[in-house]
């Protein structure tokens, strides 16, 4: 079965799955951003969908600095190596677009929004996946390459069946 559809995601949804974030929204409901992404993933495991992300996630999303080599930070390195995922390369084409986002009307960008912005432009995703409300604000907004309009939302929800135990990277390989 062919993909059919494209996402790209920021460091906000990788790291959203990796910290297992459930955050508590305004009137008490709870947002399970966790699941969120386990939805999407899911559906990429099953070849309905792929996920590109920039080069630059695989920095990003090491942030906690309690990761060390050897342990989780392997376990998310490996799974970066999934077929489902396309990694794109932070290039000067991608550098120039993000530069031209930052000094054309969006200046409040931060760098690696607009590279993330960039790629996602460049690359015509059908969706851009975040959880950043300065990125979400700006959705319909942005010409892709093709000339259509940018879709930027957060992960699809649902209910997925479990990926691979309590561990999103665990990828059974031994």
């Amino acid at each position: 079965m062919a993909i059919t559809k494209r996402v790209y995601w920021d460091a906000c949804s990788w790291i959203a799955l990796i910290q297992k974030e459930k955050i508590l929204q305004p009137g008490g409901a709870v947002e399970d951003r966790e699941m969120m992404c386990k939805s999407v993933i899911e559906a990429a495991r099953k070849n309905r969908l792929e996920i590109a992300t920039s080069a630059f996630c695989l920095a990003e999303v090491c942030k906690n600095p309690d990761m060390r080599l050897g342990s989780s930070s392997d376990r998310i390195a490996e799974f970066f190596e999934n077929d489902f995922i396309l990694i794109t390369a932070l290039d000067t084409v991608v550098g120039h677009r993000a530069r031209k986002l930052m000094t054309g009307g969006y200046a409040g960008l931060k760098p690696p929004d607009a590279v993330h912005i960039a790629t996602a432009l460049i690359l015509n995703v059908d969706e851009m996946h975040t959880f950043d409300d300065a990125l979400l604000a700006l959705d319909g907004r942005l010409d892709k390459d093709d000339g259509t309009k940018l879709e930027i939302c957060k992960p699809s929800a649902g209910d997925p069946t479990p990926l691979f135990g309590s561990n999103p990277f665990d990828t059974g390989k031994q």
